[in-house]
Formats: C-alpha cells, structure tokens, sequence
C-alpha cells in the first residue's frame, strides 16, 4: 500500500497576477474593439472560473495506492475501471502518475509522485492490475501549461 500527499497551492508573485489581469482586460477590448463580443465574453468567463477554481481547491491532496484502487482525496479510480497508466518525467525523474479511465467521457488523471514513493514498487504494483504504457510522454497542452505556471 502507498500512500502520500502533495500541495496544490501555487506560489506565484503579485506580478504574474499583474500580467494575467493585463492580458485578460486586452482581450475583452480588443473584443469589444473589432465585434468580437463572444471573444470578450470567453476571455473574462475563463479567467473567473480559473480564479473561483484556484481559489476553492484544497491546498493539500492525498493520495492512497492499495491493491484494488487508487484513491484521491475522495475519488475512488478501481483498477478494473482503468485502461492504462504512465509515468512521466521531468530531466530523467519521475513526477507524474497519469491514468487513463476506460470510459472516454471521464478525464484523464495526473497525480504528481513526491519524493517519499517508491517509484519501482509502485509501477509493479500497478503493472499486476493496469496496462503500463511506457511510450507516453508529456503532451504540448502540458508544457504549455508548465511553461505559463498554470
């Protein structure tokens, strides 16, 4: 059995704040500029929900591993609901555990790994119940997303 826990708090400056309010205000007028009023609208609808989703997250996710489910927090994803898993690596250290629901309606989920897991016993213990998929790698929607700090 595994189990850790890791903090979704993101620690950015006043400034990337700063820069992001700029960056939203520019698109809703130059929306509203050129009658793109549905741009306008998308722009600050986008922004609100990532605010209210930063802002109503909580800061400490945990996570158990036993040898029927994985459980986040209170989500429950069985093995026998689950298609496929793989680990993810940044410069040759693994930090992420993605999994892939059967059902294609569901989202694919991405568990950062911390330093206390022991990375081998885990994938063995998951390889005796999940597909391991060895030839996934980090999508452009992902570094885009660690590039801009999102």
């Amino acid at each position: 059995m595994f189990s850790w826990q890791f903090t979704t708090e993101k620690n950015r400056p006043k400034s990337w704040y700063l820069i992001a309010l700029i960056i939203v205000l520019f698109l809703v007028i130059y929306g509203i500029y050129e009658w793109l009023y549905l741009m306008s609208v998308v722009a600050f609808l986008f922004a609100g929900v990532y605010i209210m989703m930063e802002n109503n997250s909580s800061p400490i996710t945990s996570v158990l591993v036993d040898e029927h489910k994985i459980q986040v927090n209170s989500t429950l994803y069985e093995f026998d609901k689950i298609s496929k898993f793989a680990l993810l690596s940044i410069e040759w250290k693994i930090v992420m555990l993605r999994i892939f629901p059967k059902k294609s309606i569901t989202s694919i989920v991405d568990i950062p790994l911390t330093d206390g897991v022991d990375i081998p016993d885990l994938k063995i213990l998951l390889e005796s119940h999940v597909e391991y998929d060895a030839n996934i790698d980090w999508w452009k929607s992902d570094r885009f997303i660690h590039a801009m700090k999102l």
